[in-house]
Formats: C-alpha cells, structure tokens, sequence
C-alpha cells in the first residue's frame, strides 16, 4: 500500500450570518505509488475549530506509521500537528459559495445519489429532515453564510459526506480572517504522561491503559497512533503545546522499551475467540508451544510463560502472541528476578494511555 504525500496547508475561515467561526481545512498531496505525481488540492475538513482540529490529529496518527509522508520522507506526528495550529491562527477567507443540493450519478456530485439514506439520517439528526424532502425532490440552492448549519450538517467533520464536494481551494482568497489565536504553554508546565510499556519482540509492544491493565500487543507506531488521537488530542484542547511535549516522548518510550520479563504469564481462552480463523491462530500458536501435537486442537484454556517461548520457531511465536487479541490476557509481575528473553537491547518505561 502506497504513502500519501502532502505537499501544502491552507486553513480557511468564515462567520456565518449567525455570527458562528468555521474553519475549512485543505491540504494538498498526491499518491506516492501513482505517476506522475501530481499533486491537487482537496478540502478534507469542515467545522468549528475543535472540530477541525480533531481531524488533524487523525492525519498526525497516519504520520506514525509512515502513511502520510512530505516529498522528503516520514513527518513526525508532532510536527504535523504544529504546522497545522499555525494555519489555524492565521487563517484565509473563503468565500460565501453557492451550493445546488440535489442527487445526482456523476462521482463528483454534491449529492451522489447513492448516499440518500446517509443524507437522510445526518439531517435527521440535525433537525432538517424537511429539507431532505426538499432535496429528493428537485433539489434546493443555497450558499455557505446563509445556511451553514444544513451544509455542516451534510459535510461537517461529523456528517456522512466529504466536504471536497463543496469546497474548492480556489473558494479561498489571499486576505487573512481575524481569529482568535492559540498559543502553546511553556513545555516546563506540561506533565509527561506516566510510561508503562514492554517489548513483546522488535517491533510489537504490550502498553497498559489507563487502568493500568495491559491491553493486546500491538505495533509501537500503532501505539505511538493511538496515544495521538486519544490522550494528546484531548489534552492538547486544554493544554495546547501538551502534543508537542509529549509525543517525542511517548516515542521514544515505545522505541526502548525493555523486553518482557520472561517470568510473565499469558493466558489463552481459545472460547473467547469469535472467528475460525482466531481458533486457528491459538491451536497454531500452542503447537509452537509444543503443548498439542500437529492436527490437535488446543484447550479450551491455557496458560503459558513468555519465557517458554523458545527454538528455532521464537520469533514466529513471539510474533503471533503479540498480534492476537482477544483470546489473551497478560499477567506481568512488578519485579522480576527471573531471566528475561531479550527481544532488543532497551530500557524501561512507564506508559499509561
């Protein structure tokens, strides 16, 4: 699967007749596995600026894992995240553009006409279902300062449809909008966040939740993502800066962890997986335990150390146990004096998200 490349920012703003702050967000890029690169510009998100920001931050996550890239290579989640505020504080407007709501086949339409009962439902919801009728039924014109809350409600970061179908770059002009800007606080007041995470291999981790529970293996640039999109976003709306401070930090976390203690303890429920082919991945993964011979089923329940991990076949072990999910159930002592099966040379941290 191919890198998305992002070549440019623009933030644009306007207050509609009600007075309200809407922010539409474009960015410009091309596939990095598609020729030529051309790149285009296309909006991506439309809404209040929390709204918007939000959508960022999903963005910020695909860096993590090299999906989203600049013409020089993997941007750093954090950084795209900056870059993005900056736009944010000094935002272009955008026109007052016209918009004409009716289904339509083309693929470009505002309204394709298979998207009724998703249009239906997100109107519905804003309380616009008599416009809907409206909009089967021949149609309706409107523009954006007139009836932004119909077009949010279609469009908006939370509605069913793509705001590319509204907006284009060329909607925006060259004279900024004045908004209220946000400003980072000093990194001195940010807490970094506690850090409690293990390397299951070189590159899957087990990282405890907030409730100190350690969750399912998963890839460290997943779990680099998934501290992105949930605990710096949410604390980045009230502390802003807390995403620049701390995801460095979260990486680096993940990146040396230390390998689990081989005196941990894993249980398997082969009844709590849902699909035949996770039943397949536990009878798989205790006959790389050597506890069933080939063709055998594994029991219904059973528990193993990690230190028991070991042959010729570790590493494809090591591998399956960190990708299972929800069969397992990890019981790691606080201390350990017993040997430790090193994955990669690393130190400890402690990381709670």
């Amino acid at each position: 699967m191919g890198a998305t490349v992002t070549t440019g920012k623009c933030a644009a703003a306007f207050r509609s007749n009600e007075g309200e702050l809407f922010y539409v967000l474009f960015e410009r890029h091309y596939e990095k596995n598609v020729y030529p690169h051309d790149d285009h510009w296309s909006a991506f998100a439309f809404g209040t600026r929390e709204e918007v920001f939000r959508r960022v931050f999903v963005g910020a996550s695909d860096c993590c894992g090299g999906m989203l890239q600049s013409r020089s290579g993997e941007i750093k989640p954090e950084n795209y995240i900056e870059s993005w505020k900056q736009e944010l504080n000094r935002p272009v407007q955008i026109r007052d553009v016209a918009v004409s709501l009716k289904f339509d086949q083309s693929w470009r339409a505002a309204v394709p006409e298979d998207s009724c009962e998703r249009v239906a439902d997100a109107l519905n919801r804003a309380g616009f279902a008599d416009r809907f009728e409206t909009i089967r039924n021949g149609g309706i014109d409107v523009t954006l300062y007139d009836d932004t809350a119909l077009l949010h409600a279609i469009y908006g970061v939370n509605g069913e449809l793509s705001p590319w179908r509204i907006f284009t770059h060329s909607d925006t002009g060259t004279l900024p909008i004045d908004v209220p800007a946000v400003r980072n606080v000093a990194a001195r007041e940010v807490e970094i966040p506690s850090i409690h995470c293990y390397a299951i291999d070189r590159d899957v981790r087990l990282v405890a939740g907030e409730n100190g529970e350690w969750s399912h293996g998963q890839w460290a640039y997943s779990a680099l993502a998934s501290f992105v999109t949930g605990t710096a976003l949410e604390r980045e709306l009230v502390q802003p800066g807390f995403a620049k401070t701390t995801i460095p930090a979260v990486r680096e976390a993940l990146n040396d962890a230390a390998p689990l203690p081989g005196d941990s303890r894993i249980t398997v429920r082969r009844t709590a997986c849902k699909k035949d082919y996770q039943q397949s991945d536990v009878d798989e993964l205790a006959r790389g335990l050597g506890l069933i011979r080939e063709g055998d089923q594994a029991p219904d329940e059973f528990t193993f150390s990690f230190s028991d991990i070991k042959g010729e076949d570790a590493d494809r072990v090591r591998y399956r146990v960190g990708s299972m999910r929800d069969a397992l159930t990890w019981h790691v002592p606080e201390t350990s004096s017993a040997e430790t099966v090193p994955p990669a040379p690393a130190t400890q941290g402690q990381l709670s998200f």
